[in-house]
């Protein structure tokens, strides 16, 4: 796959081309284990990208064919010797990375292979689409290091549900793709000779949508998630997004498009930037 524009830093690998950003974890001696330097350049790498209205997918996928083993032990075992302030920042830096990636304005498309263990399933649970190989195996093992999978649990119930997250959180038992796709955690498994191309299949059918009601669809879905309740409130904000979103100019500009029959400009502005 060839890309246009290729940055490397020291935990990611940054390839970005026709709109789309792919992202790679960029440790796979280590598993492509969260350190503390990979999610800080990670949470940056998102700020400046959510940014830049060329680029309108994220792709994030572990080099060296590997997704993620989760958190770095050598890390996590260091908060022995650290203060409790240090460890509540470093619990921090990990929220912080989910909420990131949960709040994120354009669509975030994950791709797992081998496996995703501990803090990686909570990278899967922030995507807006998750998508593995059929050999993958996931798990949250913390209870069996003595440890609790805190910062991730949100996200999951979020994701899955509580009688799920319970079972597979309290068990620390691994589970294959499959289990992971009827439990909601992904939302598609695939041959591995196939996912490629259905991620880049998925990368430009987000493309053709307005990048203004993708932001605001992401914003309302994730409150109405957040909130939980059927309210007047709910109800209010409901009604202002869609008022909003038919007077706004992008709005406008999709239904002109969709009744002249042509292609609306936020997808003219993607080819564009593309002969660049």
């Amino acid at each position: 796959m060839a890309f246009s524009e290729c940055k490397i830093d020291t935990s990611l690998i940054l390839d970005q081309k026709d709109g789309v950003s792919w992202i790679r974890l960029n440790n796979p001696k280590q598993k492509n284990a969260l350190s503390k330097n990979m999610i800080t350049e990670l949470i940056g790498t998102l700020k400046k990208i959510s940014k830049d209205a060329t680029q309108r997918v994220v792709v994030l996928k572990g080099e060296g064919g590997i997704f993620c083993s989760g958190a770095d032990l050598d890390w996590m075992r260091s908060g022995i010797d650290n203060s409790m302030q240090s460890n509540m920042d470093d619990a921090s830096l990990f929220y912080r990375l989910y909420s990131a990636l949960y709040n994120f304005p354009k669509p975030i498309i994950v791709w797992v292979e081998k496996f995703a263990f501990g803090g990686a399933t909570g990278l899967v649970a922030c995507a807006d689409y998750a998508l593995a190989d059929e050999d993958v195996i996931f798990a949250y093992p913390e209870v069996k290091l003595g440890i609790i999978p805190a910062t991730i649990a949100p996200f999951v119930i979020k994701k899955t549900g509580p009688a799920q997250t319970k079972a597979l959180m309290l068990t620390g038992e691994v589970f294959t793709a499959t289990k992971a796709l009827e439990s909601g955690l992904l939302n598609e498994v695939c041959k591995s000779t196939d996912t490629e191309q259905r991620v880049i299949a998925l990368a430009e059918l987000f493309k053709k949508n307005g990048p203004e009601a993708i932001a605001t669809t992401k914003h309302l879905l994730n409150r109405i998630v957040d909130d939980g309740e059927l309210n007047d409130e709910l109800a209010n904000l409901c009604c202002h997004t869609i008022a909003s979103a038919r007077i706004s100019k992008e709005g406008q500009e999709g239904v002109n498009a969709f009744f002249e029959k042509r292609k609306p400009n936020w997808i003219q502005v993607v080819k564009s930037s593309k002969n660049k």
